[in-house]
């Protein structure tokens, strides 16, 4: 069942949380695996082929965050607390073993991870609990959300397989 969210004025209709990968489009499937196989190879450096799999770059900043024309992997660096990538990688990995969202708007769809940043709801255990706090970048454990939540970090892909945001902007 898809439902409008509780505030959303978006008008976005978002899904309920699913965890079957199944039911992805085989282009959402495809580039999630490839930016899965960039970071089990702990080099930032390798996120660069799927990022340049898009016509254009995934956001990672609102706009004006940084200088246009930086290297996207530069701004991972920057904004990964080691200054490396190496929290970048280890947050991709984390969201992208949460449930995810089915969010339609308008004649766009994309499938956002982790599902939780749009429903927020207690964690049903202490392990999941932890699995969640590995989704928040280290410098946004002091800012809070809408709800006085830490901001997770999120990751957008379009139905076509366009990998659209890595962030934890609301």
């Amino acid at each position: 069942m898809i439902r409008k969210p509780k505030g959303d004025v978006t008008g976005d209709v978002i899904s309920p949380p699913i965890g079957d990968l199944a039911l992805l489009p085989a282009p959402v499937a495809r580039i999630r695996d490839k930016i899965l196989a960039a970071t089990e190879t702990g080099d930032v450096e390798a996120l660069r082929i799927p990022i340049d799999w898009n016509e254009t770059r995934p956001l990672f900043a609102k706009s004006g965050a940084f200088k246009a024309g930086t290297d996207p992997i530069e701004i991972l660096k920057t904004l990964s607390f080691d200054r490396k990538g190496q929290e970048t990688i280890s947050l991709i990995r984390s969201i992208l073993a949460q449930t995810f969202v089915k969010i339609v708007r308008g004649p766009t769809t994309l499938y956002e991870w982790p599902a939780f940043a749009r429903h927020p709801q207690a964690a049903a255990n202490e392990d999941e609990a932890r699995a969640r706090w590995r989704c928040v970048r280290f410098a946004d454990l002091i800012r809070s959300n809408a709800e006085g939540k830490p901001r997770a970090m999120r990751i957008g892909i379009g139905s076509d397989g366009v990998w659209h945001y890595f962030w934890s902007e609301d």
